[in-house]
Formats: C-alpha cells, structure tokens, sequence
C-alpha cells in the first residue's frame, strides 16, 4: 500500500499547529480545528494515495486545503503576522495546488 509521506506529514503539522496553539494561548478552537483538519487531511491524504483510488479522489484532501488556505490566509490579513497563520495559509496552498496537480 502507498503511503503519501508529504501529506501525511503535512496532516501531522496541522494536528501540531493546534497543539501548540492550545497551550501557548490555551485556545480550544485551535486545538480542535487542528486536530479535526489533520485527521480529516491525513485519512483522504491516505484514500487517495491507496492503489484502488481514482484520481478525482484527491479532490477532497485539496479540498480540505483550499478551506484551510481561506481561514488561515484571512486570519493573516487581519493580525499581518506570518506566524502562525501566513505559514500555514502558505504551505496549505502549496498542498492544495499538489493534491490538484494529482487530478490531472
């Protein structure tokens, strides 16, 4: 079975963002937005990289990011600090256009 390395390791920097959030400013939302988006990232990373899958599969994962982008990226033109949420806006957008680039 394939293993998607890259979006699992992206799955596992979402899950830590919201970890880390939590106990620097002990936010709830954090944890659990991080933790939710890193599992749902990681379980369609993982569908859509098994040997059955079609390539439209990778749709839900860019999906996924393209959310994060949008959430993140807003919260980085109000605070205009890159961290944390210019990065992850940043590197959401990276794995959103990879998991679409896998479509074609």
């Amino acid at each position: 079975m394939p293993v998607d390395i890259l979006g699992l390791s992206f799955a596992a920097f979402v899950a830590l963002g919201g970890v880390i959030g939590y106990l620097k400013s002990n936010s709830t939302a954090s944890l659990a937005s991080g933790l939710i988006f890193g599992a749902l990232i990681s379980l369609s990373a993982q569908f859509a990289a098994s040997a059955g899958a079609s390539k439209s599969a990778n749709i839900i994962p860019a999906a996924l990011c393209v959310v994060l982008f949008l959430v993140m990226g807003s919260r980085f033109m109000s605070s205009k600090k890159f961290m944390p949420a210019g990065m992850v806006a940043v590197t959401s957008l990276l794995m959103a256009i990879r998991f679409a680039a896998k479509t074609l």
